[in-house]
């Protein structure tokens, strides 16, 4: 079972953070298309010790395995608002065996929802010493259901602020290496060990990004390989981003910001996305987290010259026996051959023909799953206006109800054939799609 631990990101009075729509089909626009605005933080979002102290890591620094992982829940839901939790307010069975991943459940984040100005006004207080504490044990990542964030006042007078006690946990944790991951919500039933995933979404430099946190209550094995096959954020020559860094000294602060208008770098799409009638994520199973983790089958495309057009006989002789329900990798490598800022990457690219996304189709995939743009006409844009119904391919897969997961990288570091794949997509008010962040993991 699939635990989703994210808040919803939409429209909030607190942060500059939000989602767009940049088309839709009510403005008259060809595709539904979703946006984002990320200002430094907002949401569920983890922030890395480089946001506030020079010289310490950004979140790319960071080895995987300081957000994935299986990660302890610590019960601390007895602790009433306003009140400060200590170390001492643990429970002895915790004192110990704690993983690298914790999870800290005060129940604040269920009590109160975060668009409530209480959410920061009557929060429980974590001391700074049980940073010290989870150090002291090994801890990379601490995850809490609750927010870190003093509320800056905007009046000339500097009143209507709230000032909020949690930041100094937060800057002892960083102080001590760790990555925070705040505003989670956990459910009421939860096992005292989940295996985790407290995914940042992937940008160079980053020390503060948004993440979905979702956790499975069962998993083979505590430590399988796990390869990071997400394409991360940069300017482009061609997709919609505009992502820059501003620094300053006093207090210092890196802070990183962009705004995304389009489908680009590891993404998934709903049927929405080109069909008016279509599926939203929303109306996906799970909200999409039931289709986009779990077992994956990888066809590997990657020794074939470009561009190829991939035909049904390829599939066929290539893809062996998927299993009904698998999510279906598609590797020909492009992004590492190329490079994905490469303008061949779009003009030599391979494209799934008709006949071969109706051969995908009948294996019953959960999702299909790729490292190149599918339908042949892609190369064309931006050059010219590509209308709606020209992209065939990703209509004949929409039409099935089958999402899509795309622009991932690195698929040749993969041995099995048969992994588990975590794509993970914000959790956003968007309808058509969401960006992702994406692990493979092999178990032992």
């Amino acid at each position: 079972m699939i635990i989703d631990l994210a808040q919803r990101i939409e429209a909030h009075w607190a942060w500059d953070t939000f989602p767009l729509v940049s088309q839709s089909y009510e403005d008259g626009d060809e595709f539904q298309e979703f946006g984002l605005r990320w200002s430094g933080q907002g949401f569920t979002y983890a922030s890395s010790p480089g946001w506030k102290i020079p010289g310490k890591p950004s979140l790319d620094d960071l080895p995987i395995s300081n957000f994935v992982g299986v990660a302890s829940v610590i019960d601390l839901s007895q602790s009433k608002s306003g009140t400060q939790i200590s170390p001492g307010d643990f429970t002895d069975s915790h004192s110990d065996e704690i993983r690298p991943l914790v999870i800290l459940r005060t129940n604040h984040a269920s009590r109160i929802p975060l668009r409530r100005r209480e959410y920061w006004s009557e929060t429980v207080t974590l001391s700074p010493a049980i940073a010290d504490f989870l150090a002291e044990r090994g801890v990379v990542n601490v995850c809490v259901d609750l927010s870190c964030d003093t509320i800056p006042a905007r009046r000339s007078d500097k009143s209507g602020g709230i000032y909020n006690k949690n930041h100094e946990f937060r800057s002892r944790a960083h102080a001590l290496g760790m990555v925070v991951t705040e505003n989670i919500i956990i459910p009421e039933k939860i096992p005292e060990e989940v295996f985790l995933f407290a995914l940042p979404l992937r940008g160079q430099g980053m020390t503060t990004s948004l993440s979905r946190p979702v956790a499975l209550k069962k998993w083979p094995s505590d430590s399988p390989m796990i390869t990071d096959v997400s394409t991360p954020y940069m300017n482009h020559w061609r997709w919609r981003l505009e992502l820059w860094q501003s620094i300053t000294e006093a207090p210092f602060e890196n802070k990183t910001e962009f705004i995304q208008t389009g489908h680009a770098y590891t993404h998934c799409d709903a049927p929405r996305h080109m069909n008016r009638d279509g599926s939203t994520i929303q109306q996906l199973p799970g909200g999409g987290l039931d289709l986009f983790l779990g077992p994956a089958w990888i066809v590997d495309l990657s020794d074939l010259p470009l561009p190829t057009p991939i035909t049904r006989e390829l599939l066929m002789s290539r893809a062996g026996n998927p299993p009904n329900g698998a999510r279906i990798i598609l590797r020909t490598d492009l992004t590492n051959r190329l490079g994905y800022s490469s303008t061949r990457w779009h003009t030599d690219a391979p494209n799934i023909e008709v006949e071969a996304a109706k051969w995908l189709i009948s294996k019953q995939p959960s999702a299909i799953c790729l490292d190149f743009p599918q339908d042949y006409i892609a190369r064309e844009m931006p050059g010219r206006h590509v209308f709606n119904n020209e992209f065939v391919t990703h209509h004949a897969v929409f039409d099935a109800g089958i999402p899509f997961v795309e622009d991932l990288r690195d698929l040749g570091k993969i041995v099995k054939i048969d992994p588990y794949l975590a794509a993970i997509p914000l959790k956003m008010t968007c309808i058509d799609g969401a960006p992702m962040r994406a692990v493979i993991l092999e178990w032992d």
